[in-house]
């Protein structure tokens, strides 16, 4: 990818200026600020379309629906690295822990080296070289309002406070806050959640004299498990800065008979198809091996003429206590 490309990603990733215009159509495609907020962390959401608003119940939930963090029995952890094009990379790392019956506590630390970019003057000439990097540190929070065990459904409700930064010529830093619900209906004949979270509600960075728009969203989703090896999940968004768009996926686990299960994973996005990319996009795909405790997860992704992204990550959860709430499950 030439010097132009690289530094368009590394622009639309990392911040755009606020407009008047934003308006949640394509024509406030890039008029908010700090994009980096909303780019995937989780190898197995991304691998199934990003759809995981009513289905996010590990570590990661942090960035999905923080309401799905109420889901870990005892303790998980999650870790995630994300190679873009271009020398373009992200890691991501998160941990939660049940601290009471129904309350889970978690935090996570995401970073973004877009790699090394020359600098110019109005005039094209070279005056050096900066080096944009991208810092987001979250602390969350579930709680469990109507337990599974006492209904017929299990309702949780979480929230995500997050601190940002963005270095690149010059530093700025802002706040912001992610607000979610999960309802899950296990005992229904088909299995079925939902989940709505709304995020980065704050307010955006100022660089210079400027404030920028922060990327608001509001996510709402769907999942079903038809049968026990088989689960499909839908989602709708509406970004404040682009036009609103579904996205879908389904993960499936192969009947291997062995100790470690295998997961398939695949989906599709809308949300690329307004960028005006050639090539191949939207569409995604995934491998999962759990064994034990840990999984190890995959994830590709096309963005047409920008190339193909990879992510690899993994993930830990210690299983359930003998206890009321996670008695039958």
């Amino acid at each position: 990818m030439n010097r132009s490309l690289r530094c368009l990603a590394a622009i639309l990733i990392a911040a755009s200026p606020a407009s008047a215009g934003t308006d949640f159509t394509t024509k406030a495609l890039g008029t908010a600020g700090s994009e980096f907020l909303n780019l995937d962390v989780d190898p197995r959401g991304i691998a199934m379309g990003g759809a995981l608003t009513a289905d996010a119940n590990d570590s990661a939930a942090l960035y999905w629906n923080p309401a799905g963090l109420a889901q870990i029995p005892r303790a998980a952890a999650s870790a995630m690295h994300n190679e873009y094009f271009d020398g373009i990379r992200m890691q991501y790392a998160s941990y939660a822990q049940r601290i009471t019956e129904t309350s889970v506590l978690g935090g996570a630390v995401r970073y973004m080296d877009a790699g090394s970019i020359v600098n110019t003057d109005l005039s094209g000439n070279t005056i050096g070289t900066f080096h944009p990097r991208n810092y987001v540190y979250e602390v969350g929070w579930a709680q469990n309002i109507m337990d599974l065990t006492d209904a017929e459904r299990d309702i949780s409700l979480g929230m995500t406070a997050k601190f940002f930064q963005s270095d690149m010529i010059a530093k700025a830093s802002s706040f912001a806050m992610d607000f979610g619900m999960q309802a899950h209906y296990t005992d229904a004949v088909i299995p079925y959640n939902f989940g709505a979270a709304v995020q980065n509600i704050g307010q955006g960075q100022k660089f210079d004299k400027k404030r920028d728009t922060l990327p608001f969203r509001a996510r709402l989703g769907a999942s079903i498990r038809p049968r026990p090896f088989l689960l499909l999940v839908l989602d709708g968004v509406m970004p404040v800065s682009s036009h609103p768009y579904a996205s879908l996926g389904g993960e499936m686990e192969l009947d291997t008979r062995a100790k470690a299960r295998i997961f398939l994973r695949g989906g599709y996005s809308m949300q690329n198809q307004f960028t005006g990319l050639d090539g191949l996009r939207g569409v995604s795909f995934g491998l999962g091996v759990k064994a034990g405790n840990i999984s190890f997860d995959y994830a590709f992704v096309p963005f047409g003429i920008l190339g193909n992204t990879h992510r690899i990550g993994f993930s830990w959860a210690l299983p359930p206590k003998s206890s009321r709430r996670f008695r039958m499950r």
